[in-house]
């Protein structure tokens, strides 16, 4: 009998994004990795977290091979400020 092989992925870093409409800028945040920036565009913000989330990824002890890094984008918006991506 042969017994099927399990997958396992490596652990997701919930990374939550928010447009703040008041300030023009795109905001993230992982409480994991410690990790807090922001940037005008959606596409500039979700670079500036890969470049930052590795070395955060080290420095906290949360593994050596950032290849193994894995991040879940987390759109959050209002009603009233609702954008499409």
């Amino acid at each position: 009998m042969k017994i099927a092989s399990i997958i396992k992925f490596p652990k997701s870093f919930n990374v939550n994004v928010c447009h703040d409409a008041d300030e023009g800028v795109w905001v993230a945040e992982c409480e994991e990795l410690g990790l807090v920036t922001e940037a005008p565009t959606y596409e500039e913000l979700t670079q500036r977290v890969w470049d930052i989330a590795p070395d955060l990824y080290r420095m906290n002890g949360l593994g050596e091979n950032p290849e193994h890094l894995r991040l879940s984008f987390n759109h959050q918006q209002s009603y009233s400020e609702r954008i499409a991506l």
